[in-house]
């Protein structure tokens, strides 16, 4: 913790002490020294990457005018990139799976292959430089030449581990821009990190013990547990991650760096498409601009299949950046599924809809959208397919629900905490989507009232931190 408070107060310093023209320098070189805590050689093959790529964007650029070179050198590009983030995180864990086949079956001899370790942030990495080159192929961005201001953006600390998934004409030219030092950036970066924090510490880490003991062991359990942690396992989840992003949205903020948000309120979305579009915006949103948009315009001579294959597509691959797990793929079918459905029945459901009132509906959207996000994060969660199945098909048995009985609820008080501070939260988004600005409001209020409540925030994180020092989506 303290090579890591040093590491950022120096590189603030830094970045605002130098010229313009330094100043991606010093986050490149930030950002390379905290790969180097997690490997050194990991930290070696980030740079490899990032100098591959950054060249492969100027030789797309230089070729434009042969259309043919160019062609090949794209699909090189996209093959190469999409190979290494294959060979890193789906090629080993296959093999563990067809070792785990083989063993199960009587077949005690192993496949041979090496370990080796996942460059942390990959996921994410890949798909920004992926996301860079299709659009310097397409004419839509121009090549960056500032190898610093590349690296920068690729590799960029505060969202290295989890995201969000960044893009190029959004980040890059805020960096090439002189940032000068503003306390307005400062003040507001430091409430929403305090704000992730909350999330994160006072809500997150206080669910996820209740999470974590039913996968860790869920043929111990049947029937309320199941239940009460099929409802919370969203929330978890949601809090974990959005609380992450807040805090990295809020550290950018302190370099004059705006990324995009990831979350908008997605409990309140009425439908799966909304729900998505409100849910890890930065990845959906990328699969729909290159993968979904891409297909259906490449193939629109199929009309309406073109639309089925392009969603199947996209949340499979969505299913899959996960990880190499059949239970992603399944997530990620479910989520097709349930789009394919909404768009074969939208009208019959609009008719239907049209003869209630309008709040009822609403909430009954948002009832059964959390409730089959809630199931579908079954298989997120989940070690196995016959885990996720055997939680599924004993939800309902033996049902006894006496809190003193569930042992990760029994004589835990920071357990309801977190759900009452996720009720608070959870009325301020309601507040805030029916159009009251509450942050607006609160900012309004005298300094006294304002210190008061970071100051509750903070107590609150000191009083229930649970000494969890990680986030759930720094496994993908």
């Amino acid at each position: 913790m303290y090579y890591w408070c040093s590491l950022f107060i120096l590189t603030i310093i830094l970045f605002y002490s130098v010229k313009r023209q330094y100043q991606p320098f010093i986050l490149f070189a930030s950002s390379f020294l905290f790969i180097v805590v997690f490997s050194v050689s990991i930290a070696l093959f980030s740079i490899v990457f990032t100098i591959l790529n950054y060249y492969l964007g100027i030789m797309l650029e230089k070729y434009s005018n042969k259309q043919i070179l160019k062609y090949k050198l794209f699909w090189l590009s996209i093959v190469i990139d999409v190979g290494i983030l294959v060979f890193f995180k789906y090629f080993f864990p296959l093999f563990e799976n067809l070792n785990s086949i083989f063993f199960s079956s009587g077949m005690y001899s192993k496949l041979p292959y090496g370990s080796i370790m996942i460059p942390v942030g990959i996921s994410y990495y890949t798909f920004q430089a992926l996301g860079y080159l299709i659009r310097v192929d397409r004419g839509s961005e121009e090549a960056e030449h500032n190898f610093f201001a590349f690296a920068a953006f690729l590799l960029f600390f505060p969202k290295l581990l989890s995201g969000p998934v960044e893009r190029s004409n959004h980040f890059l030219p805020q960096l090439n821009n002189h940032v000068k030092f503003s306390i307005n950036n400062i003040e507001s970066g430091l409430r929403l990190f305090l704000f992730g924090l909350f999330k994160k510490v006072v809500i997150a880490d206080n669910l996820y013990g209740a999470v974590s003991s039913v996968y860790g062991g869920v043929h111990n359990f049947a029937g309320a547990p199941l239940l009460l942690v099929l409802i919370i396992q969203p929330i978890y989840i949601y809090c974990d991650f959005s609380g992450y992003t807040d805090m990295v949205l809020g550290v950018s903020k302190f370099f004059g760096i705006k990324l995009v948000n990831n979350f908008d309120r997605p409990f309140l979305a009425r439908n799966i498409s909304e729900f998505w579009r409100r849910w890890h915006i930065s990845l959906s949103s990328w699969c729909n601009d290159y993968i979904y948009s891409s297909f259906i315009i490449k193939f629109r001579r199929w009309k309406i299949k073109a639309v089925i294959f392009g969603i199947f597509l996209t949340f499979l691959i969505v299913g899959i950046w996960h990880g190499a797990n059949f239970t992603f793929v399944i997530l990620g079918l479910l989520q097709g599924i349930a789009i394919v459905y909404e768009f074969y029945t939208r009208r019959t459901r609009l008719k239907i809809s049209s003869r209630f009132p309008k709040n009822l509906v609403n909430t009954l959207s948002r009832i059964f959208v959390f409730l089959f996000m809630a199931i579908s994060m079954v298989f997120f969660f989940a070690n196995s397919v016959k885990e996720a199945l055997y939680l599924i098909s004993h939800l309902f048995r033996n049902i006894d629900f006496n809190p003193a009985e569930i042992d990760f609820i029994k004589n835990k008080p920071e357990f309801l905490i977190a759900l009452i501070c996720f009720s608070g939260l959870f009325v301020i988004e309601i507040l805030n989507e029916k159009g009251r600005n509450l942050l607006s409001i609160y900012l309004k209020q005298p300094i006294l009232i304002r210190c008061f409540g970071y100051l509750t925030l903070l107590l609150l994180s000191w009083l229930f931190y649970s000494g969890i020092h990680t986030f759930y989506y720094m496994r993908f």
